[in-house]
């Protein structure tokens, strides 16, 4: 037997430069992808049929083209030309996207509406990106047939598919890191995609150049193995194929799913995800042919291997919640780090599988190619079966059967797929089987406060929702177990939500509220006499579990709930509303930036009456400076009059509400007793601090001058440019911070008198009421500065601030409640302290005799 003939030098460089052409296509591709992917979900909307019918339209078209173009995978002297021609057309059609996808979008909102039937929803949703990205996508399926011809004259042993496929999948790593960390937020989605079609565009003139000789083929040695004459394929091979691209993707739907529960779940968690599962895929299909180098005798071992690798990554997530924290405090502080921590959980998960998933793949299409082809073929059933599984595994198992036996269904498809089973196989097969049988229950990975139970929970097809109830018999709705939205403890507050926008309108008619949550703030505007309501809630599950935080939720008359992306149903609808307010949004989670948009709050104003107004309330303890300078910048392109009110008097968990609408707010003296007329209302009202007009429009906290100061120079937050979803982030990437830090740093900035909230009548004609008034709002900013005082251990600054709003407004009293309850403690352990604070109450405010009555129950 002679030796393999050695391939000339000129010939390895080809097979080098092709390679790395091919890696920077891949690259091109997933970061096309990427882009694309935010591009129609802004529009489309985040529910479940858009989510994942642009993933199944986009793989529905690689697959495509991959099948019709099989053809071209014969070798061919015009192969480095068809190869430079897909990469053109990829780079021509991404260009064209800018303008395509905004025109199909726009056109699927009016088709779908603001409810659609399921089937028109999955129908558009389906149709709308296919349509949008067909060219692309059914060149980017050809690439991998056209580029392996191309390369069948450079290499000897005919083995071309694991090395190609890994240096496009390390290309779509880079892909990947690049779109997310770098280019997104420093050009957007247009910039993006303009970089990656000229990426496109580079490599198509590579081929092009590349190819201008001609590429002599290397004679195949005697000894050498060519390519197998269709070993895996007839049915059962594309069967496997099919099966097997179904299952991967389903792994990775899943994977993200519940790792997203422990991470941080922010736009950098899928891409760190995302990174792994693509990193471990390359990994195994470099070694393929060192590993597997006989394709058809190794599909069986790695069929079992695969089972078993998915049934451990079951056992590694139940100790991801113990492990990612000891991650992130071992690896410090920062983004890198908190990368670096995602990333590495993210690898002990699914690492392991992907790297066979790898193997697999570059297995089964090495075995399918036969001399005349048909690797086209393969790779179309692989990729077709992975466009189904998105709506296979998210909208039919986890729904239906749960995690648990979703992730023992996935593995025991590899199971089924064997061949036979042979030898120590069987071993193998049963060492899988068990630890099926003994997969870990608890794969929602809920983790309960001490002494709290869950007392409902529903996985659906894109989050885990649950309601647990803590010790004292307090419920609280739980999203993907990282976020509360909301609970019974809170409740007076969540009221706040939706009484104080409605309490600033004249005579409010028709109002939506976005983001419904438990429904108690929802359910407080059906108290407001005269007024229809329409809510929003993106999460099915949520609505489900309304009915856990009954009677706090009981809707009122002329309430309606619909289950809808909030971005869409805003701009599908063709109501007027005369109050529209948007719930709290965690900025950091993935999706959520795009309800503070330019373009989302363009969409509302459009949808107000003529004196209809928008309340956008922000969770300061969530956000840091910069991300709040970027929503107010952003609030104010679009509702220059705006104004800012504080939800309640609170510094743990802070909200400031941003108010704006077609015309400046100008209230007078009498607005709250019109306002607060009805009898029903107005005791609604006694129990959430309402009760007045000083407790209500002592909310008021900045003006519209004030707010410009505060945001100058911030950037815009666009469709285009999602400056809060790379940016809110960084809140979760340092040391904790105190959720009143955001509030200190507002308090001390110099602010207006409210004078400008009213009328030139009332300003000249109610000057001592509004004398009272500015007394009550500074009493508040003391107040609150003695609740972050005394939050940070200076109790003595903290005493001094409370007797300072006592001393500064008759009719603000919580600084008065506050250190009553401080000098009954102070009772038991320090009478003299106690009787000293007492005595400087009763000479703060001598008309008030609480102080005094109990300094004589306590005998002091």
């Amino acid at each position: 037997m002679r030796p393999p003939r050695t391939v000339p030098m000129s010939q390895r460089r080809s097979l080098v430069w092709f390679h790395c052409l091919f890696a920077f296509s891949g690259a091109a591709g997933l970061g096309l992808q990427l882009a694309w992917t935010r591009m129609l979900a802004f529009g489309l909307g985040h529910e479940a049929p858009a989510t994942f019918g642009v993933v199944t339209a986009f793989l529905f078209g690689l697959a495509a083209g991959a099948w019709l173009l099989d053809r071209w995978g014969k070798a061919s002297p015009n192969a480095a030309t068809r190869c430079a021609w897909l990469e053109g057309i990829t780079a021509l059609w991404a260009v064209a996207t800018l303008w395509v996808i905004p025109a199909l979008v726009e056109a699927g909102r009016h088709w779908v509406g603001p409810a659609p039937a399921a089937a028109v929803h999955w129908g558009i949703s389906l149709a709308l990106p296919a349509l949008a990205l067909l060219p692309a996508t059914l060149a980017m399926g050809a690439t991998l047939p056209a580029v392996e011809s191309l390369l069948s004259g450079l290499r000897a042993d005919g083995r071309r598919v694991g090395p190609l496929y890994a240096a496009n999948t390390f290309g779509a790593v880079a892909g990947v890191v690049s779109s997310v960390w770098i280019l997104q937020p420093a050009f957007g989605l247009r910039g993006t995609t303009l970089v990656f079609a000229a990426v496109n565009g580079l490599c198509g003139i590579g081929f092009l150049l590349a190819g201008r000789g001609r590429i002599a083929a290397v004679p195949r040695a005697l000894g050498t193995p060519g390519p197998a004459p269709s070993a895996a394929g007839g049915t059962r091979g594309w069967a496997t194929l099919f099966a097997t691209g179904l299952i991967g993707i389903g792994f990775e739907i899943l994977s993200v799913r519940l790792l997203g529960q422990a991470l941080e779940n922010t736009v950098y968690t899928y891409a760190s995800i995302l990174a792994v599962y693509l990193l471990g895929t390359a990994a195994g299909a470099a070694l393929r042919n060192r590993l597997a180098p006989d394709p058809v005798a190794a599909i069986p071992v790695l069929l079992l291997a695969l089972g078993g690798a998915v049934a451990v990554a079951g056992f590694v997530l139940v100790r991801v919640p113990e492990w990612h924290p000891w991650l992130r405090a071992a690896l410090g502080e920062g983004a890198a780090a908190v990368a670096t921590a995602e990333l590495l959980t993210s690898a002990a998960v699914v690492a392991p599988a992907t790297f066979l998933m790898g193997l697999l793949f570059s297995s089964l299409v090495q075995a399918a190619r036969s001399p005349s082809g048909q690797l086209g073929r393969a790779v179309a059933w692989n990729t077709l079966g992975g466009a189904l599984g998105p709506a296979v595994v998210g909208l039919g198992l986890v729904p239906w059967i749960g995690s648990r036996w979703t992730l023992v269904a996935l593995a025991a498809g590899y199971l089924l797929l064997l061949p036979r089973v042979r030898g120590f196989q069987w071993m193998l097969l049963a060492a899988v089987v068990v630890g099926l049988a003994f997969e870990p229950a608890g794969l929602h990975l809920q983790r309960l406060p001490s002494g709290a139970r869950t007392v409902a929970m529903k996985e659906g097809p894109g989050d885990t929702v649950s309601v647990i109830e803590t010790a004292d018999h307090q419920r609280a709705l739980r999203v993907n177990n990282r976020f509360t939205m909301g609970g019974t403890a809170s409740a007076n507050a969540e009221r706040r939500h939706g009484h104080i926008p409605l309490l600033l309108h004249p005579d409010p008619r028709r109002a939506l509220f976005l983001g419904y949550g438990t429904g108690i703030s929802f359910a407080s505007m059906g108290t407001h006499p005269g007024v229809a309501s329409d809510g929003v809630e993106l999460v099915p599950e949520i609505v489900g579990m309304r009915g856990e935080f009954a009677p706090h939720n009981a809707p009122g008359a002329g309430q309606r709930i619909h289950v809808a992306d909030a971005r869409r149903f805003v701009r599908a609808s063709t109501t007027e509303y005369d109050v529209v307010i948007a719930d709290l949004f965690h900025p950091a989670r993935d999706g959520a930036g795009g309800l503070y948009t330019r373009e989302q709050f363009q969409a509302i104003r459009a949808r107000l009456s003529g004196d209809g107004l928008f309340c956008q309330w922000l969770p300061l303890f969530q956000l840091d400076l910069a991300t709040l300078r970027t929503i107010t910048r952003t609030f104010l392109e679009v509702f220059p009059d705006g104004d800012a009110f504080l939800l309640r008097f609170n510094a743990d968990t802070p909200v400031l509400g941003l108010v704006g609408g077609r015309h400046r707010l100008q209230f007078d003296a009498g607005w709250y007793g019109r306002r607060t007329a009805d009898p029903a209302l107005r005791e609604a009202l006694k129990p959430l601090v309402l009760s007045d007009p000083w407790q209500f429009f002592g909310t008021w906290f900045a003006d519209a001058a004030w707010l410009r100061e505060l945001s100058a120079d911030a950037p815009v937050n666009t469709d285009d440019r999602p400056v809060v979803l790379f940016q809110a982030p960084r809140t979760l990437t340092g040391h904790p911070v105190p959720g009143y830090a955001l509030l200190e740093q507002l308090l001390d900035r110099a602010r207006p008198a409210p004078d400008g909230l009213f009328t030139a009548a009332t300003r000249a004609g109610d000057r001592p009421w509004l004398d009272r008034l500015v007394a009550f709002q500074k009493a508040r900013d003391g107040y609150l500065r003695g609740l972050i005082a005394d939050a940070s251990g200076r109790r003595s600054e903290a005493e001094g601030a409370f007797l300072g709003s006592v001393r500064t407004s008759a009719d603000f009293t919580s600084g008065y409640s506050q250190l009553l309850a401080r000098a009954t403690q102070q009772a038991r352990t320090d009478p003299a302290a106690a009787r000293r604070l007492l005595e400087l109450l009763e000479a703060a405010r001598p008309e008030r005799p609480v102080a005094r009555e109990l300094r004589g129950r306590l005998g002091l």
